[in-house]
């Protein structure tokens, strides 16, 4: 069923975002404890956090200043393309090779090498910011082949913003029980937060600020567009309680091969400001998308996505549908000035009743909107 309808409402002030909603993990990472019970240290420069980061031991490492990644690798030189020119200084490119370059003119792409590559995160690790001045620049992070992680309370930012394919700010591959919280990540040349082609289970990243705020745009309008991608052959994450700001599509894009098994549940998130597109169900997807705010967006859901399955709560008799298969009712979806998709393929209330019941229903009793 598909139909659509302006909203030009405002909903009140109250239902601003709040990052202080959530004080533990719920959803599919709510067993996570990450380095409880491990010594806890604060690395004194880049090297140490990169050696405790990948430690075999079980840490709590605290980040008490910004961990500048830049220039440590040097900068490189590789042949790419414009995927977009928006004027002297205002562009984003892309490097060649990774599909994005055909029909478009070529030039030489420089970078910075730190970017390329992510720290890798081994197991029972905490990683977090007592003092709310954590920051990791220049490079991302990866959970690899890892369970039971907590990343909460540090700001990821500015890993080649002007160039695609040139950093991730959060990689998830073949990882078991991760919560990540309160995490800010800004000015991203690729993915804010991916999965690769492995299983991800019992992820939750719950209020977390997703700033798509960038120059070097894919349409030339300071509005970011490579957020999340799901990809994974058994994925299970909650979203919940996250502010994404300034973005112009993949929020998510989930699954698009045949090996694709994503199940995503997106609740109380506050989408806020996408003039282009925003969930993209594609083959292997299944997404339950309830208790969101859309504000100002054009496409909630992207009409050229395929393959997928979504069910979109957006009226209380659909909310309704879900105490059949949870227990209790979904919690419906809110508009502000946004185009309402009705997108309602029942089979996602159906395979999410298989899974964690006790994941899916603490998220929705967190009731952040």
């Amino acid at each position: 069923m598909k139909r659509y309808l302006l909203l030009l409402f405002l909903l009140p002030a109250a239902l601003a975002w709040n990052p202080n909603c959530i004080n533990k993990p719920v959803g599919f990472g709510y067993r996570t404890t990450g380095g409880a019970g491990g010594r806890t240290v604060t690395p004194r420069n880049i090297d140490e956090l990169r050696k405790y980061l990948y430690s075999k031991e079980k840490l709590i490492i605290n980040l008490d200043r910004t961990y500048d990644y830049t220039y440590s690798e040097g900068t490189v030189k590789a042949t790419g393309c414009f995927f977009q020119k928006c004027g002297r200084n205002n562009y984003q490119q892309s490097l060649s090779g990774r599909g994005t370059c055909h029909g478009r003119p070529h030039t030489t792409v420089t970078y910075h090498k730190a970017g390329l590559s992510e720290l890798w995160i081994s197991s029972h690790k905490t990683i977090m910011s007592s003092n709310g001045r954590g920051v990791i620049k220049g490079k991302g992070i990866r959970v690899k082949d890892a369970q039971n992680v907590i990343i909460r309370d540090i700001t990821i930012t500015d890993i080649n913003p002007e160039v695609i394919w040139a950093g991730d700010a959060i990689g998830l591959d073949n990882v078991q029980n991760v919560w990540i919280h309160r995490v800010t990540t800004r000015r991203i040349g690729r993915q804010h937060l991916v999965t690769f082609q492995k299983t991800n289970k019992g992820i939750t990243v719950s209020s977390c600020f997703f700033d798509g705020t960038s120059p070097h745009s894919a349409y030339c309008d300071n509005k970011h567009y490579w957020v999340w991608i799901f990809f994974g052959t058994h994925d299970e994450i909650t979203l919940i309680n996250n502010h994404v700001l300034n973005t112009a599509g993949r929020t998510p894009h989930t699954g698009g091969w045949s090996g694709a098994q994503n199940y995503v549940h997106m609740i109380y998130n506050t989408m806020d400001v996408n003039p282009h597109t925003g969930i993209e169900a594609n083959q292997g997807a299944r997404i339950l998308s309830e208790g969101n705010l859309f504000i100002k967006y054009a496409n909630p859901v992207a009409p050229f996505s395929r393959g997928g399955v979504l069910a979109m709560v957006n009226d209380n008799k659909l909310a309704q549908r879900c105490r059949g298969y949870f227990g209790q009712n979904c919690a419906v979806n809110k508009y502000s000035g946004s185009k309402v998709t009705y997108r309602w393929d029942e089979t996602v209330l159906s395979q999410f009743s298989h899974l964690d019941k006790n994941a899916i229903n603490s998220a929705r009793n967190a009731r952040c909107l």
